[in-house]
């Protein structure tokens, strides 16, 4: 009986040791992600600007050939850090605040990749692989739900009507220029309803009819749609992360360009 009770003792403290041990592990992380992306943020200043000219003619660089004004020259110093980096996000009264990052081909990396391109289960904000943010009428953006309420958790603040409505405001700087969004449609769709409605497909759109259809589909799938909705030729931008109500679901917000 002695010997049973020590190894039921043993097997208890085992599991509570391992239990420990993820937990920290997880803390850790959390931990880590916050200085990491806190330290970003102290590096932008989107009230510098610099008369300069960028000139990039790195091949494997999915902007490359491009030279245009440099508005926002921190964006240039952090794309020293990460060449892969595009952009920054910023949503007033919410933590998101964040790089956002680009890859040539690999749409996914940046799921489990942080900007330091570690391995991290917080990922990175990423833009489409397909878009590009000086031509595509629609710029798609993906960043993970997290518990602990980092990268585009807070997008689910935009459930609520009244945010939607008084949260009117999405910053994206890239170093060219500055965007203002504002959102116009906000959706809940699940794997399969993408099948009929594949939103991160439409990149650009090839005539005002196609953009009217688009948010003829953005309005069947929506909780919430503005009245003022763009016209065909203004710029988009589309936020998208999981969503727990339906099975594989998708949180969604579109806004346009009020720049």
């Amino acid at each position: 009986m002695k010997k049973l009770k020590f190894i039921l003792y043993s097997v208890c403290a085992v599991i509570i040791i391992f239990s420990s041990w993820n937990l920290w592990k997880i803390k850790k992380s959390e931990n880590d992600t916050n200085i990491l992306y806190s330290s970003l943020a102290g590096q932008v200043d989107v009230n510098s600007e610099v008369s300069e000219t960028v000139i990039n003619d790195d091949d494997d660089d999915v902007n490359s050939g491009y030279k245009e004004p440099v508005i926002n020259q921190w964006l240039i110093d952090m794309k020293e850090q990460n060449r892969d980096t595009v952009g920054w996000i910023e949503i007033p009264d919410t933590v998101i605040n964040y790089p956002v990052m680009q890859t040539k081909e690999d749409n996914d990396f940046y799921l489990d990749h942080n900007f330091e391109r570690s391995e991290d289960k917080h990922g990175t904000p990423f833009l489409d692989v397909n878009c590009r943010t000086d031509e595509s009428d629609n710029l798609i953006i993906y960043g993970h739900h997290m518990k602990d309420g980092t990268m585009f958790q807070n997008l689910m603040l935009y459930k609520d009507t009244d945010f939607c409505e008084k949260n009117d405001d999405i910053k994206l700087y890239t170093p060219e220029r500055n965007f203002n969004f504002r959102p116009v449609c906000v959706m809940v769709i699940s794997s399969d309803e993408t099948e009929d409605f594949p939103y991160y497909k439409y990149i650009n759109f090839s005539d005002e009819k196609a953009f009217s259809d688009f948010f003829e589909k953005c309005r069947k799938y929506s909780i919430w749609i503005s009245n003022d909705l763009p016209d065909y030729g203004e710029k988009l931008l589309t936020l998208s992360t999981c969503e727990y109500s339906k099975e594989n679901g998708r949180l969604v917000v579109i806004a346009k360009n009020t720049d």
